[in-house]
């Protein structure tokens, strides 16, 4: 049976960003071209005591800033899309000069509406590169409609997440 080429892990709690700079951190050790970007999150602090969200690139530690500063008593959404277009623009070019594998850091709300990484991943599905990112209950749904026929679901296993990326770079390398 032929992988998937997408793959999430689902998760709730736990520190999904950590797991994942893992796993970047282990195939490139062992000389995968990774790309992707991973969320970190600052000290909650300024007028609306919310923590900033940055997204730093895999390799080239490149930092976007991809929250925005509302204002006190703020209920919107603190996403920044102008960032996390930029951000995935320059994803698309690092994606285009060979890798082995995507990471993102989430299938979120933006994924769930059309937006944010999702033309990003459809690049790299065309370009046969496998794609790992993580997806919380709440959006669980329109990850499973958006993957339908070409993704799977994930523990927050490392084991298994490694044994995922390897049969992924087998078929990518054998398309």
């Amino acid at each position: 049976m032929k992988p998937t080429p997408l793959a999430a892990i689902c998760f709730e709690t736990g520190d999904i960003d950590g797991f994942l700079a893992d796993i970047a951190t282990c195939l490139s050790g062992s000389g995968w071209s990774v790309c992707g970007a991973l969320q970190s999150r600052g000290v909650a602090d300024g007028d609306c005591h919310c923590a900033d969200m940055d997204l730093a690139t895999i390799g080239s530690s490149r930092v976007f800033r991809i929250s925005q500063s509302l204002g006190n008593g703020s209920r919107g959404c603190r996403l920044d899309p102008g960032a996390l277009a930029e951000c995935a623009s320059f994803l698309e070019n690092e994606l285009t000069q060979g890798t082995d594998l995507l990471i993102l850091n989430r299938f979120g709300r933006g994924e769930s509406e059309g937006r944010g990484f999702r033309d990003l991943i459809g690049k790299a599905v065309a370009l046969s590169v496998p794609v790992l990112t993580a997806v919380r209950p709440t959006y669980a749904e329109a990850w499973a409609e958006f993957g339908a026929g070409i993704a799977c679901n994930l523990p927050m296993d490392r084991d298994t997440v490694l044994a995922w990326c390897m049969k992924a770079q087998k078929a990518q390398h054998a398309a």
